[in-house]
């Protein structure tokens, strides 16, 4: 297997892995604080009152949770759970659809920069090959000394041209 297919999968994988732990550890709910003696359902409201009341963005989930947005690159998901005669809020770490859309516009240009290098590594290999390696081993240059009289490439350390005979 090329080395640099073994090396682009291996990226891929670590990526991919990368992402679920990212997602899988980012989407549990970690405490944030609590309030004593108050029931859940009238804190609920009144942290949605308090929140509505100062323009962000909230959507209350299917699940209960409320997410809860500033701006593009600002919120979180609010996780209220009853604990005795208190109530737990909890957050969850989310991260918006604009943070995702430069994830995503990152990610391509980061590949698209791979590609112009495979590119121009490739030209300069094919250069290489053929401006030095290949006239250092035959001895005749394919780009550069050319016999005036006949036209054809000659070798730089020839007194004679091979092909007519002109003297240099």
């Amino acid at each position: 297997m090329d080395a640099c297919l073994t090396i682009a999968i291996i990226i891929i994988v670590t990526v991919i892995i990368g992402i679920l732990l990212v997602i899988i550890i980012g989407r549990r709910p970690r405490p944030l604080f609590n309030i004593p003696n108050r029931d859940l359902l009238s804190f609920k409201i009144e942290a949605l009152n308090k929140l509505s009341g100062q323009g962000y963005h909230i959507k209350e989930r299917k699940n209960g949770d409320i997410f809860v947005q500033k701006d593009n690159f600002s919120a979180t998901t609010l996780v209220f759970r009853q604990n005795g005669l208190g109530v737990d809020v909890l957050f969850i770490h989310t991260s918006t659809n604009v943070f995702l859309a430069v994830f995503v516009a990152l990610l391509f240009l980061f590949w698209i920069a791979a590609i112009v290098i495979a590119i121009i590594a490739d030209i300069k290999s094919k250069e290489f090959r053929e401006n030095e390696i290949t006239p250092l081993l035959t001895g005749h240059s394919l780009t550069g000394r050319i016999c005036p009289n006949c036209g054809r490439p000659i070798p730089f350390d020839a007194n004679l041209c091979p092909y007519c005979g002109l003297r240099f």
